[in-house]
């Protein structure tokens, strides 16, 4: 059985592991893309430059705006459902209340393990998925949805990928999917049921930020990481939220134009699913309306509330769908038009998973900017807490910011990259969709929209 393009690897030795999950989960890099995200050709060099200052510069951008998106919608998470916010917003928050926020401390829990393996000669693939599985299953802090029933699923023996990932309810009750079609409740959880009803909810897409951080310019080698990560808990657009996200900051370390890496990261999904067909929903709105964020919403919300599949059901407005809620950060980021206060306060209007989604916008549009051209009120606050430690870790915000560096040098050099008098050299890579279609209520099939060739 194939889960996410990777064989069931019960009885396969961790570096086996490392190369199935390498070969087998999208592709092999071409050497070039045919076009650069911006429409720049490289296929004569097959290579993105920057400089050791500006992919610093960036990193530190991409956490920043994640903070500074999380501390401005945090007060209004879930206060909107299924209508747009209202209410007035703090652009300017106190950045020290990221230190405690699990759209972060989540991640630093997967973070810590690749960092514990990263010296072995597999490097940044040298973590197995059981490795960030073990490591979640031994976390201490109060979870919620996928992360929660990926865990549960974990400290019931279940491994991972099979902890987060859709495998049919027990005889007699109904699937989530077909319930939400039927317009029923889902099926409710017990400690006999092995499947994780929240596998399409937004769980690894909240915290896939640092595998975008540490792939610049890389977006095959994000969908790779992402894709062994989310199905610790996720599956399906549960997990192609986390690859949309990631490739989103991955390709801001090359571009400067939001509207393209919206349109070039889609690719990182299965054109079959459910998530692309929102996102591509949102694109083509906004190419006919790009003046009107509140009409694009409107639409989305009308045509999606009901029956993009989340673990609650369509009985109220609760939306907590990975792929709804992506549809938003795509809505702030295209009408924000690269401007990061317009782009996180549309983000936070729209409503739903309010805070998350706005850190996830404010994490790319601060990658694409860099920390030097964010808000001086922002930059002056954080930089009251370097030692400040985030909450069930003993990582503090400058290593936080020193440990993505080092993840991402590793990756750059792992990957076929160099550095020349201070300049990283990044061989280009293609978007490649996963091997595998899966969808929330559905076993995983062939995806029919895969290109890239294997090696």
């Amino acid at each position: 059985m194939l889960i996410g393009g990777c064989e069931m690897w019960a009885k396969v030795t961790r570096r086996t592991i490392a190369g199935l999950m390498v070969a087998a989960v999208v592709c092999a890099p071409t050497g070039c893309r045919q076009t650069g995200v911006c429409g720049k050709k490289m296929c004569s060099t097959g290579e993105v430059k920057i400089s050791k200052t500006a992919l610093q510069d960036k990193i530190k951008g991409g956490w920043l705006g994640k903070t500074a998106g999380v501390c401005i919608g945090g007060p209004t998470e879930f206060q909107a459902k299924g209508r747009m916010f209202t209410g007035s917003l703090n652009l300017y928050p106190r950045m020290d209340g990221g230190f405690g926020q699990d759209d972060i401390y989540v991640q630093i829990t997967f973070i810590e393990a690749m960092d514990r393996e990263l010296n072995d000669p597999d490097g940044i693939f040298a973590a197995t998925m059981e490795d960030y599985g073990e490591a979640f299953k031994n976390s201490g802090y109060e979870l919620w949805h996928a992360n929660k029933g990926g865990r549960d699923n974990l400290r019931k023996g279940i491994k991972p990928p099979q902890s987060g990932m859709w495998a049919g309810p027990p005889q007699g009750e109904v699937s989530p999917a077909s319930a939400h079609a039927a317009g029923e409740a889902g099926p409710k959880a017990d400690a006999g049921n092995r499947f994780n009803k929240c596998a399409n909810d937004i769980d690894w897409q909240i915290e896939c930020d640092w595998v975008g951080l540490m792939c610049p310019a890389m977006p095959m080698t994000a969908v790779q990481i992402s894709d062994r990560v989310g199905h610790v808990m996720n599956y399906g657009d549960g997990v192609y939220g986390g690859h949309f996200v990631s490739v989103m900051i991955a390709l801001a370390f090359e571009c400067n134009d939001v509207h393209k890496i919206v349109k070039q990261a889609i690719e990182a999904m299965p054109r079959k699913s459910q998530y692309y067909q929102l996102i591509k929903d949102v694109i083509d709105f906004h190419d006919k309306n790009p003046g009107d964020f509140k009409a694009c919403w409107k639409f989305i919300n009308d045509k999606y509330i009901k029956t993009a599949v989340d673990c609650s059901g369509p009985a109220d407005d609760f939306n907590i769908a990975a792929s709804l809620n992506g549809a938003f950060i795509a809505i702030g980021l295209l009408y924000g038009d690269g401007d990061i206060l317009k782009t996180i306060e549309h983000t936070t209007r729209c409503g739903q998973d309010s805070d998350c989604n706005p850190a996830n916008a404010g994490a790319i549009i601060g990658t694409m900017l860099g920390y030097e051209k964010l808000p001086e009120q922002w930059k002056r606050d954080i930089e009251k807490y370097p030692s400040n430690k985030y909450s069930h870790t003993d990582y503090t915000y400058t290593d936080l910011i020193n440990s993505s560096f080092k993840r991402a040098e590793k990756a750059i050099l792992q990957s076929g990259g160099r550095l020349e008098n201070n300049n990283y050299l990044i061989k280009t890579q293609p978007i490649c969709q996963p091997k595998m279609l899966e969808q929330y209520g559905n076993d995983p099939v062939p995806n029919p929209d895969f290109k890239c060739k294997l090696p």
